[in-house]
């Protein structure tokens, strides 16, 4: 059950008040048709990761304008329709997590005032990608918020999602990190979360910087060895694309093994280079896409065995199209080859999990 806790600098316990928390809604996308002359239908899925759809739900929300500056008063509707206007992260607690999902206001309904100096409005929120981000421990910060000054209010607003590469976050128009400013999350003791946010009265507001953001694993090479290892736990719930790998070094025809499944990027390259949803950036410079691909594990002739058999599938060519690296939850391992073994480099992988 997420319990939501604010959304952009809209903080629920605290100005604003949530009525009732709303149903939220996880739909499976399912591929079926029903068989002719048997019951039941046909559906391909097997023991890959399922996909799910983008979410909707609606939530009630008073704001209680006496919890603000007497001088800003006149400007808590304008500061309440610029949250809402803006997309951003909406934040919730499940269990003892701190969940973050790109949200936007699909519809707001302004309500009438049911007591003098409260606001009421009814907001729909989309979601596109339809799931939550576990917030990164490193990253995430819960600042004192006593009472909001509006004009300091708005000028956060000012402080779009995120610039950092290993923050990009799809469909999200503009990406800048807020400041580092309060308690890390990882400095919060897990089952204390629900008791310093999300009840009535709570003064922490929630701010994420991905300056701050320390990587899932930090890991170097040995001087003399062109090869390298990287093993971390991934603290997802679920599989996850979103992984950045960032190189400083040199390589030429760097292979890399990602939980068994290889790629190589063609060319040598030295300095800084980053690696997030099959791009490919050196330094200040994107390689052609065609440089960084996929490698078949194993290849099939009509002379192998299992060109015998009628079910196997034949690959000819070695290579494929853009890379896509899954985490696991649990243990994953990275080994890279080709590293220049006259130097040490050094490997960060920042890893963004997710949950339903």
């Amino acid at each position: 059950m997420k319990k939501i806790v604010q959304f952009n600098e809209l903080v629920f316990n605290h100005t604003v008040d949530i009525q009732t928390q709303p149903e939220i809604v996880t739909d499976f996308r399912i591929s079926k048709s029903s068989f002719i002359n048997n019951h039941g239908d046909y559906s391909p899925e097997r023991t890959s990761g399922r996909k799910i759809n983008s979410k909707t739900f609606s939530m009630n929300i008073i704001i209680d304008k006496s919890k603000f500056n007497c001088e800003d008063r006149e400007l808590v509707e304008q500061f309440v329709q610029s949250n809402l206007y803006k997309i951003g992260r909406l934040w919730a607690i499940q269990g003892d997590s701190l969940l973050w999902a790109i949200a936007k206001a699909e519809s707001v309904s302004e309500g009438l005032e049911e007591k003098r100096g409260r606001l009421s409005y009814t907001v729909t929120f989309y979601l596109p990608q339809g799931v939550w981000y576990i917030a990164d421990p490193t990253a995430t910060y819960l600042e004192e918020y006593h009472q909001c000054d509006v004009l300091e209010c708005f000028e956060a607003l000012q402080r779009p999602l995120c610039e950092c590469c290993w923050c990009n976050v799809a469909l999200a128009p503009i990406k800048m990190c807020f400041k580092c400013a309060g308690e890390r999350l990882c400095e919060i003791p897990r089952n204390d979360l629900v008791n310093q946010i999300g009840n009535c009265g709570n003064n922490k507001k929630i701010n994420y910087s991905c300056d701050c953001q320390e990587p899932n694993i930090l890991t170097y090479s040995e001087y003399g060895v062109k090869t390298a290892l990287a093993e971390f736990q991934a603290m997802t719930f679920y599989e996850t694309d979103d992984v950045v790998i960032e190189i400083c070094g040199s390589f030429t025809n760097l292979t890399i093994e990602f939980n068994g499944e290889k790629s190589i990027i063609e060319g040598s390259y030295s300095g800084e280079t980053t690696i997030s949803k099959g791009v490919v950036k050196n330094n200040c410079d994107y390689l052609e896409i065609s440089k960084f691909h996929s490698v078949c594990n194993h290849e099939c002739t009509p002379n192998d065995e299992c060109g015998t058999k009628p079910f196997s599938l034949k690959k000819n060519n070695g290579s494929n199209g853009i890379v896509h690296w899954k985490v696991n939850p649990g243990k994953n391992v990275i080994r890279f080859f080709n590293f220049n073994k006259n130097e040490t480099q050094e490997i960060r992988v920042f890893v963004r999990g997710i949950a339903l």
